[in-house]
């Protein structure tokens, strides 16, 4: 039977995409959308079934903003998710009454009695009908390019509030929903494996059964993502189809049932299965595309497997039109349909074959995805999702649904088996990735813009398209073209002319970043860490340094300058030589760091760095000035037609020191020293630099209220630009030889410049 039902549902997707793009992706995407309906000139029913199709995915799939844009104090609806509880937090959605709008609800444990969480828990329940009042925050949005956006990640999910409690005195809710009872049910059931289990095996099945990863370690999570193995980790389709297979065999192939009979208990277990694994949109693809196969069997309808996985799309994003922004469904729904039009290549009789022409064809249609989203790959992750796919499918999931299932039969006989399996598990990855540590290249391509996806996109499929054909010659072109795509992109800032300064929004710290012309070096000054108080000591650099490096294609950074030792400035440095590879480390005398494998050197005034054909001066220090901050790297550039002045934190007394050793120093752009502290800046340094603009890298709301107000007031009456990294976000100068603009990542608008004193 032909197969048709996709087409609606891919023109219902297209005009998804058409209503979240703009400017030039959004014309290539509605001229996309136009061909292919002028190809179907022939079949006008086609042309206006695709057609509303296509307008009703514009119009269901437009992002939504709040009702308001003031935080609500006052929240009432119902509780449409499981309850989440930390050690220190207990946490649920709520959708508030006769409205799609959602808020999260967060309730704080600490120094409450064991009595009030009890009533809270007894109250904070799945379908309950709550009121709540409390204060209201509008989620943190992304102040970085390359940075995860939190705020849009959530607004996609019509979620616009995080509202936090206190005190139980501020929560009235009653009643439950049957779901409430299956949650309990579920934690029950987890709750009882990982007794009978050794905690080195539970930690994996609480990953590849029941959807779990907080138990693996972050060095073995982060293994698996460097080699593009993190879907075996993400319950999907492999472990649904494993599980059936086992049920399967358990049912039909041991006698105790009939094919029909097998087939009935499948249909009754599989949305229990998906229930208990976590319920992810690649689990609901999975199990709703086996439900209705085992429907169409039983019924015996002719029908497509590639219609079924239509109607599985369309059915999941009526449910929910998150989805359609969901990473998950859209790996797993663009795998799956590529898989199924590519079905000829799959019919070959050696195992080893289909395995790696599957892991091949699955990589490269979600490639652009994944750099567009992830920034980098591995170009051998093809090799180890060959290798370890088998691994996981036929040895690891079985033995771990068979330890699962054995921990209700015999729990101690389970502690034994599973202790001594995952021992060698464990020492066969050990093993593996200490062998794999020098194959981790790592090929940072950076965000990858639409424009290019759409590009790869149409190569691709007619490599596909040729390839199922056995037009091989035409296939590998339409590949190579799809290579160079991705590498020209990737060497695109080694031919512009545009280099680049970004002040990073580091919160309270300092880091900028400097990419010069053609990608002739790539400097940082400054690498902030996180507060001292911060459990994560690596967050910084995780979430902000490092992404956006990636995201415009960095791997490598030539030098790195840390003005003083204090945590604001130097904090990520470990990080960052783990992520990165970096030539030089350059710190003044007085600031000692050991670093093994990179070059450190030291700089003092006097000294000028030469990185292509950039220099860069160092004013200060000259003699040691007994304090941390007094001894910053004092650095002078020119760049863009514009002299900087990096003053790391000074004071007022090395300001008016580096006058006297320099009477004619000036700056057109001045960095301000110690995040905008009354302790520098004075107004003789203003009026004796002349700078046009200031750049001030603070945090939102910090504790020591920088930039301190008289700073901010003797710059504005200088008439001096003040950009401010707790307003703007990272502020970004693009430049050539002779000139360059200054942009922030958030709008810089009248509502802002009013923030100004």
């Amino acid at each position: 039977m032909k197969a048709n039902l996709h087409l609606p549902v891919l023109a219902m997707a297209g005009g998804g995409v058409l209503s979240n793009t703009t400017g030039l992706m959004m014309y290539l995407s509605l001229g996309m959308l136009i061909i292919w309906l002028i190809k179907l000139r022939g079949m006008p029913i086609w042309i206006i079934i695709l057609s509303v199709f296509i307008m009703f995915g514009y119009v269901y799939f437009t992002p939504q903003a709040p009702s308001s844009a003031n935080p609500p104090t006052f929240l009432e609806g119902k509780l449409i998710s499981p309850i989440i509880e930390t050690e220190s937090t207990i946490r649920t959605t709520l959708r508030r009454q006769q409205s799609d709008e959602k808020a999260i609800i967060i309730y704080f444990k600490k120094d409450v009695e064991p009595a009030e969480i009890s009533h809270v828990r007894s109250q904070l329940k799945h379908g309950a009908q709550c009121t709540f009042l409390g204060e209201s925050t509008i989620p943190d949005q992304a102040r970085n390019p390359g940075q995860f956006d939190y705020r849009h990640y959530l607004n996609n999910q019509q979620i616009f509030w995080e509202m936090t409690l206190q005190s139980s005195d501020q929560i009235i809710c009653k009643g439950q929903s049957f779901l409430h009872k299956a949650y309990k049910a579920r934690s029950t059931i987890i709750s009882t494996v990982e007794e009978a289990m050794d905690p080195k095996a539970f930690a994996w099945t609480s990953a590849l059964v029941f959807g779990d990863t907080q138990f693996l370690s972050e060095e073995r999570i982060e293994w698996f993502r460097n080699f593009s193995l993190s879907h075996i980790l993400a319950i999907s389709g492999l472990h649904v189809g494993l599980f059936l297979s086992g049920v399967f065999l358990l049912l039909f192939r041991s006698g105790f049932t009939t094919m029909e009979q097998a087939r009935g208990i499948i249909l009754f277990i599989l949305p229990a299965y998906s229930f208990l694994s976590g319920a992810a949109p690649s689990v609901l693809r999975a199990v709703f595309m086996a439900v209705f196969l085992l429907l169409i069997l039983q019924l015996k309808i002719k029908a497509a497997v590639i219609d079924v996985l239509a109607l599985v799309a369309f059915l999941l994003l009526l449910v929910s039109p998150s989805y359609f922004y969901n990473l998950g469904f859209q790996f797993s729904f663009i795998v799956t349909f590529s898989l199924l039009l590519s079905f000829p290549l799959l019919k070959h009789k050696n195992i080893w074959v289909i395995s790696a022409v599957i892991s091949f064809i699955s990589q490269a249609v979600i490639l652009p995805l994944q750099l567009h989203y992830f920034y980098e790959m591995n170009p051998l992750s093809l090799i180890a999702n060959v290798l370890l796919v088998p691994y996981f499918s036929f040895f690891i999931i079985p033995l771990l649904f068979f330890f699962v299932f054995l921990s209700f039969l015999f729990p101690s006989l389970t502690l034994i088996l599973s202790k001594t399996t995952i021992s060698i598990h464990e020492q066969f990855l050990n093993g593996l990735m200490a062998v794999s540590q020098p194959l981790n290249i790592q090929w940072v391509v950076g965000e990858l813009p639409l424009e290019w996806m759409l590009l790869y996109f149409i190569l691709f499929g007619f490599m596909m398209v040729n390839w199922v054909q056995n037009r091989l010659s035409a296939a590998f072109l339409f590949g190579v073209g799809t290579v160079v795509i991705l590498a020209s992109y990737s060497v695109k800032p080694y031919l512009s002319e545009h280099g680049t300064v970004t002040m990073l929004d580091v919160g309270q710290g300092d880091s900028f970043v400097i990419e010069l012309p053609h990608r002739k070096g790539v400097i940082i000054i400054d690498a902030a860490g996180p507060p001292i108080f911060s459990n994560d000591a690596n967050r910084i650099a995780d979430h902000i340094i490092g992404p956006f490096l990636k995201s415009r294609g960095i791997k490598q950074i030539d030098a790195l300058i840390i003005s003083h030792m204090d945590r604001d400035h130097s904090g990520s440095v470990n990080r960052l030589v783990d992520l990165f590879r970096i030539e030089e480390i350059y710190v003044s005398p007085y600031h000692k760091i050991d670093q093994k494998n990179v070059n450190v050197n030291v700089v003092e005034q006097g000294d000028v760095l030469k990185l292509g054909a950039y220099k860069f001066q160092v004013l200060h220090p000259g003699n040691d000035e007994k304090e941390t901050n007094e001894n910053s790297v004092v650095i002078y550039t020119q760049l863009g037609g514009r002299t900087w002045l990096f003053t790391g934190d000074i004071s007022t007394q090395i300001e008016a020191k580096l006058f006297k050793n320099y009477p004619s120093l000036s700056a057109d752009v001045l960095k301000v020293g110690h995040h905008g502290s009354h302790t520098s800046t004075s107004e003789a340094w203003i009026r004796g630099l002349n700078p046009a603009i200031a750049l001030v890298s603070a945090g939102v709301d910090n504790r020591y209220g920088h930039p301190h107000e008289e700073v901010i007031e003797r710059l504005l009456q200088e008439d001096v630009l003040v950009l401010r990294s707790d307003i703007h976000g990272a502020v970004h100068y693009q430049f050539t030889k002779q000139s360059g603009t200054f942009s922030t990542f958030l709008p810089y608008n009248a509502e802002n410049r009013k923030r100004l004193p």
